[in-house]
Parts: C-alpha cells; structure tokens; sequence
C-alpha cells in the first residue's frame, strides 16, 4: 500500500494546509474521471499535487510546472534522476540541533554546486527563517536567513523547543524517499516559466482535449520575499481553454465565475506572542 505523500518542507506561500480543501472544491465542481489531466502551475513544494495523488489521482495525469528550485527537484523526480544515496550523504553532513544554522548559513554562502543543487536546496528551504523562498541568482544563493535552535525559559511566551530545520533531517528524508519511490519516472514535471507553458494547454484545447483541469498557485500580489513575480490576470487571459482554471490569491479577483474563502489567515507573531504581521486571506479564484 502506497504511503501518503507530504510535501517536503516548510514552505512560504505553500498549500500544505489548504490542500484538502482546495482539492474538495475542485472535484466537487468537475466530472473526475480516470482521464482528467492536471496542471499544477506554480506548484512550489507540491501540496495540490501529492494531494490528488493521495486521492488516488493517476500520477501520469499530472503536470507540474515551477520556474523556481523545487522545479528542478520535480523535474529531476520526473525524470527519475533524483539519487536518494546522494542525498542521504548530504543530510549525515548536518551537525547536531544546536550547529544546524550555522552549517546551513555557511553552505548557503558557498558558491552553488550544480551537482548537489537540488540536495543542497532541500536542506537550505528547510531550514530558512520563516519558511521563505530561497532562489539562485548568479551561482549564488539568495535571500538567506536560517532559524536558529531555541529552547523555552521560565517566562517565556512559548512553552516548546523551536527546531532549526521544519521538518528535521530525518522527516526529511523520509518524505523525500517516498516521492522518489512512488512518483520517480511517473509524473511529468519542468522547470520553466508558467507562460512558456501556455502552449501545452494550447495543444490540449486544440486536440479536443477539455478533459483538462488547471490549478495556479502564483506568488501574491503585493507581498514580498519571492524570487520573482507576475500580473496573474494576464497569465489567464492567455489561456485559450474552455477548462477551468482554478487561481489561489490573496483576494477575490476580479471577473471570476465563483470563488471561496478558504481562510480568513493566522496571525503571525514572534515567540513573545507579539504581532507582527496582518492575517492574508486564502481565496480560491476560478474562471
């Protein structure tokens, strides 16, 4: 029996919570059948993905697009290149919990090794404050800030440890290995720009394929700390498809035929329980 899949990591902006409920909507709108085929554009960490997979979605029905990091790693996944051996050597190099920050900040200060990208990539988002994007510009690792290793005091707000890397090494592992197992050669991922994947869905519309369902999950507008970003209304009005596309936001867009609430958002603070941040709302947009 298959194992459940789970997202690697941590991740900013990840569906990880929202995935149940995201993919509720989606198969309570559309006829599922077991020649449905899914575009997850923008999949990040692959929350939608591994979730109609654990619903029993066939794996080749999947397409999994991200211009970003974890792009190579599905890309690699899909092309059954991903080397669980390698990447076993790279987590034994971690140090204990307390060293753990200081390691992953003087690896991401190292020029970026090509062959262990996507390796070194997977420790790196692990343990990146906040769970936010980390991103490659010039061989050089970019927007690097690690948590530390804290242990609570007597008149501190929070009562638990916090941990240097969510989840830790072993976790860690373990989902990977169970993507590699289950997905390795058995979906079909890339690397690139969303709008260089128009043309996909242009082939699908124009071989009477409507059997075709998309999902896009883009960096919000008006937040900060990705890599890059895009207007997502042209994004849809360059898809010529009759198929539904499905669009998470931070708002109700304009001109959609339904959208949902799914979370009014938690507000963040820092240990002390300070406020830092107003709640994002999660709205699930479709056309």
């Amino acid at each position: 029996m298959n194992k459940k899949l789970v997202p690697p990591c941590s991740y900013q902006g990840g569906k990880q919570r929202l995935a149940s409920k995201i993919v509720d909507i989606i198969f309570e709108q559309n006829e599922i059948d077991e020649d449905t085929k899914f575009y997850d554009l923008c999949c990040g960490s692959g929350a939608i993905s591994l979730e109609l997979i654990n619903r029993g979605i066939n794996s080749n029905n999947i397409v999994m697009i991200d211009n970003g990091c974890f792009g190579s790693f599905w890309q690699a996944i899909a092309n059954d290149e991903f080397e669980l051996d390698v990447f076993k050597r790279e987590i034994d190099k971690l140090p204990n919990k307390q060293d753990i920050q200081q390691y992953l900040q003087n690896l991401s200060n190292q020029k970026v090794d090509k062959e262990l990208m996507i390796y070194h990539y997977l420790l790196l988002q692990s343990g990146a404050f906040g769970s936010k994007q980390i991103w490659i510009e010039e061989d050089k690792w970019k927007n690097n800030t690690f948590r530390s290793y804290w242990l609570p005091t007597e008149t501190s707000n929070r009562k638990s440890p916090v941990n240097p890397m969510m989840p830790m090494p072993n976790t860690l592992y373990q989902r990977v290995e169970d993507i590699v197992e289950q997905l390795g050669g058995r979906i079909t991922a890339s690397q690139e720009s969303v709008f260089n994947t128009i043309y996909k869905l242009d082939e699908e519309w124009e071989s009477g394929n409507d059997n075709v369902i998309i999902y896009i999950d883009p960096p919000y507008m008006n937040t900060i700390g990705y890599k890059e970003s895009f207007d997502i209304y042209e994004l849809e009005r360059q898809i010529w498809t009759n198929s539904p596309i499905y669009i998470s936001e931070g708002f109700k867009m304009e001109g959609v035929e339904n959208a949902w609430l799914l979370s009014e958002g938690r507000t963040k603070g820092n240990i002390s329980g300070n406020v830092k941040k107003k709640p994002v709302e999660e709205w699930l947009n479709k056309y």
